[in-house]
């Protein structure tokens, strides 16, 4: 399939997504709440999006040039940096790994690997203290990665997670990247139904489901939102950024020197990192 057919159906389809925006951001409460009263599983307190970079000072200084700001990153035995842009964390490991991964800090660790015995989810303990394990990682039915960690998340002044919402974030001190507010981590996925039912027994909350212009859901446990797209018009999970002003934050990073791997129109962009990490940058209408 073509580039502009590609993105032409994809832009479709999260103007579709966005006109539940309201529904979104009233579905957020709802799910939060669902987790406590029908489902008491959850990964954990804080998530961040784990990405895989050869250079970890390259990789920061790309995201920097976004308009991330750096922030405390997890200490490891190899080069890491982490960068936010007020909601969401990205942290940058220079170590080789399946990326981008979901990364969960202040996790119950053997609560999760009970449930995830129960529903026969393989995982592998990285890390045990005291007998303990600390540290396990899973993979979706799709090979999405997952890392939980009993570690508290880290102290970081003014990050706090915070659904999208037509508003924008609610508090002054929230920072926008240069690709507008954190929307959804993507997943392209064999069977949607099959993968809304693998995460909903992990504490997700459906908030909005269709059809066209092919199976897709959004999902949220309350730390994070997940878009999981049957489709084969996207291979990698992807970040997802929108703004009202779209079309000048594209044409800005363009003059910046910003190669963006496809354009369907001025408003509605695809970028790529050095590493490889897609970004979607669309317009919020």
């Amino acid at each position: 399939m073509c580039a502009d057919k590609f993105i032409f159906r994809f832009v479709t389809l999260f103007v579709s997504v966005l006109g539940c925006s309201l529904l979104f951001a009233q579905a957020s409460t709802v799910a939060q709440n669902s987790n406590n009263s029908k489902n008491e599983m959850k990964l954990g307190n804080f998530a961040e999006f784990s990405l895989s970079v050869k250079d970890v000072k390259a990789a920061q200084k790309f995201y920097e040039s976004l308009d991330f700001k750096t922030t405390k990153a997890v200490s490891a035995d190899y080069p890491t940096a982490a960068v936010t842009d007020g909601s969401v964390v990205l942290a940058l490991h220079q170590a080789e790994f399946n990326s981008p991964a979901i990364t969960y800090f202040g996790s119950a660790v053997a609560e999760c690997l009970r449930v995830l015995e129960k529903n026969s989810i393989a995982a592998k303990v990285l890390k045990r203290e005291g007998g303990k394990a600390t540290e396990i990682e899973f993979a979706d039915i799709n090979g999405q990665r997952v890392v939980l960690k009993a570690q508290a998340p880290q102290q970081r002044e003014g990050v706090s997670f915070e659904m999208m919402t037509p508003e924008g974030p609610k508090g002054k001190e929230k920072h926008y990247s240069k690709c507008g507010i954190f929307g959804e981590f993507s997943i392209p996925v064999k069977d949607r139904a099959a993968s809304a039912a693998f995460w909903q027994k992990l504490g997700f909350q459906k908030m909005h489901e269709s059809d066209a212009p092919y199976p897709w859901g959004i999902y949220s446990d309350g730390v994070t939102v997940l878009g999981i797209h049957q489709t084969t018009e996207f291979k990698e999970s992807a970040l997802s950024f929108f703004s009202k002003d779209s079309r000048d934050r594209i044409a800005a990073l363009k003059k910046e020197g910003f190669q963006f791997l496809v354009d369907l129109d001025p408003t509605n962009s695809v970028l790529k990192s050095p590493d490889g990490q897609m970004i979607f940058v669309f317009n919020l209408p």
